[in-house]
């Protein structure tokens, strides 16, 4: 009886991890609009951004990934400069460094295909870049509101807030752009049951907004521009 449960389990791990598996294939097989183009450029510094790229088949939540060949290949500008994205340790993935970007830069991305539509209007502008102000620490979570501020402020764009840490339940919070916001006493739920405990928490801020994605590719193909910053902080139960 043991033996068979355990054949079953084994069995069972195996088909789990088969559909978590990714799947590649090479973009000489793909046409154009066959091609789901994921591309963001995240800045972690007010003058550098990297440009990545994810191309799958299958649409954006897919699991196949289109690595480049026959000619393919993936090129982007920040202001004047230009370059070609190199494939990362993953197939399908493409990355470029900028430097010397700022608030407004118009990032391009094309995929340049000689035996194949040409994706070319992919375009968006950075995010102005902030600074994150570290929370107090030693806080109570229980017992104390918690400010969370930065500057500038004020733009149209989307922010976005993720607490983390060993001794909460992650937590995300998308305020305006409107530079602080509190997050009230009670609201980060602490682990371990009756015996909470002290910890570091992360505090990961994203201000974010969207570009354009060429028609071309298929249409969950997106281009979406962040401004990213982090910074931690002691809490108390």
């Amino acid at each position: 009886m043991f033996e068979r449960s355990s054949l079953a389990l084994v069995g069972l791990v195996g088909l789990l991890a088969m559909g978590c598996s990714e799947e590649t294939t090479s973009s000489e097989n793909i046409k154009t609009g066959g091609i789901a183009a994921l591309i963001d450029v995240y800045a972690d510094t007010a003058t550098k951004a990297t440009v990545h790229v994810e191309l799958k088949v299958g649409g954006s939540d897919s699991n196949t990934y289109v690595g480049l060949n026959g000619g393919d290949q993936l090129l982007a500008t920040a202001g004047d400069q230009m370059k070609v994205l190199t494939t990362t340790d993953r197939v399908g993935r493409y990355e470029a460094v900028f430097s010397d970007v700022a608030a407004d830069t118009l990032f391009t991305v094309v995929l340049d295909r000689p035996r194949d539509t040409t994706a070319a209007d992919n375009s968006g502008t950075l995010p102005a870049p902030f600074d994150l102000d570290k929370p107090k620490d030693d806080q109570s979570r229980k017992d104390d509101d918690l400010e969370v501020t930065w500057a500038p402020s004020g733009s149209d764009d989307d922010m976005e807030f993720k607490f983390d840490g060993d001794c909460i339940f992650p937590y995300t919070k998308s305020p305006s752009d409107s530079g602080s916001f509190t997050v009230g006493k009670g609201t980060l739920d602490s682990t371990g049951g009756d015996k909470p405990e002290d910890c570091k928490l992360t505090l990961d801020a994203q201000r974010s907004r969207s570009g354009t994605a060429d028609a071309a590719f298929d249409p969950e193909s997106y281009l979406r521009l962040h401004q990213r910053r982090s910074t931690s902080f002691t809490s108390a139960p």
